[in-house]
């Protein structure tokens, strides 16, 4: 009788971590699924980001190369007046304006 019991336990722990088994299985393979997905978006993001940074430090570049064409007297004013024109289309103002207001 008791050698029954032991048998009897010992068959449904096995089974109960069998089955325990194959939920976490499961579970974890959810869970990882969630964590590549959340990692997925952020990396997306961060490319945005990047991507973002990279349109302004190439307009801010540009904008400076067109004020030190605009600003050099060596080159005639006939011959900036375009990049001066290209300066105010992309948002440029302040100081190089002024001082292509002045040089006429």
């Amino acid at each position: 009788m008791m050698e029954n019991f032991g048998i009897i336990c010992g068959v449904t722990l096995g089974l109960f971590g069998s089955v325990f088994s194959v939920v976490q299985f499961f579970y974890q393979r959810h869970k990882d699924k969630e964590q590549a997905e959340r990692e997925a978006q952020r990396d997306k993001e961060q490319a945005e980001r990047e991507a973002q940074r990279d349109k302004a430090q190439d307009l801010k570049d540009r904008l400076t190369f067109l004020t030190q064409v605009i600003i050099d007297k060596d080159i005639p004013r006939e011959s900036r007046q375009p990049f001066y024109e290209e300066y105010i289309a992309k948002g440029g103002n302040g100081t190089v304006v002024k001082f292509w207001l002045e040089n006429k």
